[in-house]
């Protein structure tokens, strides 16, 4: 008789680890190697019920939790999207994130793929729904130590720097970084006095930089806390304009908008410094100030690997733009992720259908406001006033949009696929409370304890670009060694085409005249052409031969096919949608 060890389904844990510090790493038995006995001694207390972990490491040693750009992180959601995770299994919740929009992200993406997490030292169960609460209450927590974390060494760099004390970073040239303190080095230290004064003669930085690179001048050189080289590039024009304005150079340390006098030795005299920024503020091109109102995403939207998107504008062929760009981090960039790119407009306009088309959808606006907890009449009337909140956001100049905005939405996020708008549902129902006269702000004081209620709406587009390049959820012809196109649904697929084609070029015709013309009867014409609005990646699995194998002829005729992409799928068998290029 087979054992019940035997009869228990096979479920494949994966064991994630994270330090955020690289000290104490080079050790045999680290802060990793910890985590990952507790966590493997867990996952055999489950053998019974056919848990097993799985040979593949996922250590993130060094990287903050504050981001998901992390190596072993990605391949862990990698191995997620590709179906061959069952279980994430980690030490304790703040090894997995610390921010409570990148938990969000990353407990959708495993409902997506109905994977499940557990905390070892932190009892659980996400099944239910006072699991989720429990879940959301350590991760608020989570975050609130590391905003305090942070707020710490804000406030000790502060203390530090108003006692004239130098707190880190790249050494300055001129300067030599010995036992946390700036020692001036004599030979750069000439080289920035002689920039000081050609500045005042020659007048122009730009033209004492092209004068300083014809001469070879580098940048400052030093060793990392790594051990690896840094700088020694060839000096630019923002190199010598950041030396001419850096207070440093004549024994101060800045802080924010003040300075401070440094315990270091000044390189430039007192005159010289006031000479040369009094010439400075005379060549200075100041810039228009710039308006938030008019790019009303501005500080809200970011990518789907967390970059802000910043605005870009400007005129081109006699034509005005503005479009939404990734502000690009070197860590990706070493990754060779590119920027995202988003006209500003269809951005935009997706945002705000997004907005108006919950408030105006009573069936999906109802359990939103009720998740809150609160359900009575007059809620009944709050959730009426979704249309008439809706026909405001409609109305309203860009201006006044970015307040709406800034106040409804916590984070707006958007990728190659999807635009997802994260939502105050406190603020939403503020908003579905006013009355329209004045300004809809942001409160003074919001209630930052409910922030965690949040909906997520996401939106299916295909308005981001990669650079400048546009991208089309469509994968190249990838046919495995097993796949057969099926000719009736390839041949469902191409009368489609010629159908909605022959349906176009000639609108004085019925429908039943075209359906008569293809020996169908006008019911089969209107089903195939429905076919037009399936998904890229499901088309072109179809071509290839990758569908489903119970994916048939009929069965695709006559699904009750919905407009949403990732309901298609989900309705007809296939994976959720990757980003390969991601």
């Amino acid at each position: 008789m087979p054992s019940q060890l035997t009869l228990a389904r096979k479920t494949r844990c994966a064991i994630y680890t994270r330090k955020s510090v690289t000290e104490g790493l080079e050790r045999d038995y680290n802060t990793l190697e910890s985590q990952r006995d507790v966590c493997s001694a867990y996952v055999r207390t489950r053998r019974h019920q056919g848990w097993t972990e799985i040979a593949e490491r996922y250590d993130d040693g060094g990287f903050s939790g504050s981001s998901l750009v992390r190596p072993a992180l990605q391949r862990l959601i990698a191995d997620v999207e590709r179906g061959a995770i069952d279980v994430v299994v980690i030490y304790k919740l703040d090894r997995l994130t610390r921010s409570l929009a990148d938990f969000i992200r990353l407990i959708d993406l495993l409902e997506r793929y109905e994977v499940t997490f557990v905390s070892v030292t932190q009892s659980f169960d996400t099944q239910d729904s006072m699991g989720r609460l429990v879940l959301n209450i350590l991760l608020t927590f989570a975050q609130f130590e590391r905003e305090m974390l942070i707020d710490r060494i804000r406030d000790k760099i502060a203390a530090m720097k108003r006692a004239g004390r130098w707190t880190g970073g790249p050494p300055p040239l001129g300067y030599d970084v010995v036992e946390g303190k700036l020692v001036v080095n004599d030979a750069e230290a000439m080289v920035v006095r002689d920039i000081f004064s050609r500045y005042l003669e020659i007048g122009s930085y730009k033209a004492l930089a092209d004068l300083l690179q014809a001469e070879g001048l580098r940048s400052k050189a030093w060793i990392n806390r790594s051990g690896a080289s840094v700088g020694g590039g060839l000096a630019s024009r923002g190199m010598v304009w950041s030396i001419l304005g850096n207070p440093l150079y004549v024994g101060e340390i800045r802080h924010e908008h003040e300075t401070y006098q440094g315990i270091h030795e000044p390189i430039v005299d007192r005159q010289t410094w006031t000479q040369v920024q009094s010439l400075r503020a005379k060549r200075k091109t100041v810039q228009p100030p710039t308006r938030t109102g008019e790019n009303p995403l501005v500080g809200l939207l970011f990518d789907g690997w967390g970059r802000k998107m910043v605005c870009q504008s400007g005129h081109n062929r006699g034509g005005f733009y503005r479009y939404y760009t990734s502000d690009q981090k070197r860590a990706l960039v070493r990754q060779g992720q590119k920027r995202l790119r988003a006209r500003a407009n269809d951005l935009e306009d997706l945002v705000k259908v997004g907005l108006c088309s919950l408030l105006r959808n009573r069936p999906q606006l109802s359990p939103v406001i009720a998740s809150l907890g609160i359900y009575d009449n007059a809620t009944e009337k709050l959730i009426g006033n979704g249309p008439v909140a809706a026909r405001r956001i409609e109305t309203l100049d860009r201006p006044r949009t970015r307040l709406v905005y800034e106040a409804l939405i916590l984070r707006i996020e958007c990728d190659r696929v999807q635009v997802t708008i994260m939502v105050r549902l406190t603020e939403l129902i503020r908003f579905l409370q006013w009355d329209g006269v004045g300004l809809f702000r942001p409160q003074t004081k919001p209630d930052r304890s409910h922030e965690a209620r949040i909906h997520c709406i996401q939106v299916p587009a295909t308005a981001v670009r990669s650079e400048r390049t546009l991208i089309l959820p469509i994968a190249a012809r990838t046919p495995g060694p097993l796949a057969r196109p099926n000719r009736g649904l390839v041949d469902l697929l191409t009368m489609a085409r010629l159908a909605s084609a022959t349906v176009y070029r000639e609108r004085e015709r019925s429908i039943a005249d075209i359906a008569s013309d293809f020996g169908r009867t006008p019911a089969f014409l209107n089903r195939v052409i429905r076919l037009n609005y399936l998904a890229p990646d499901i088309i072109t699995a179809i071509l290839d031969g990758r569908q489903p194998a119970n994916l048939t002829r009929k069965r695709l005729l006559y699904a009750s096919l919905p407009m949403d992409w990732g309901q298609q799928r989900t309705l007809l068998g296939f994976p959720a949608f990757v980003d390969g290029s991601a």
